[in-house]
């Protein structure tokens, strides 16, 4: 019943923070929402690490960083 419960409510709402989360950060949303229903709220680390990544290969030596 346990596991119903955690398949019911946390993996579906994993997957709407985690697209939410990729918009915001550029990625691609529904690529990382479907980790987020798969993992769950294993997949976040990935998510971070990935957005980690995509914000060094877009900024280069020598360029600055806007934030708004």
């Amino acid at each position: 019943m346990l596991l119903s419960i955690f398949i019911a409510t946390v993996l579906p709402l994993s997957s709407f923070v985690m697209g939410k989360l990729a918009f915001q950060a550029g990625l691609g949303v529904k690529r990382w929402a479907v980790v987020g229903l798969l993992l769950g709220p294993a997949g976040y680390p990935l998510l971070n690490t990935h957005k980690r990544f995509a914000m060094k290969k877009a900024t280069t030596k020598g360029s600055s960083q806007i934030r708004c």
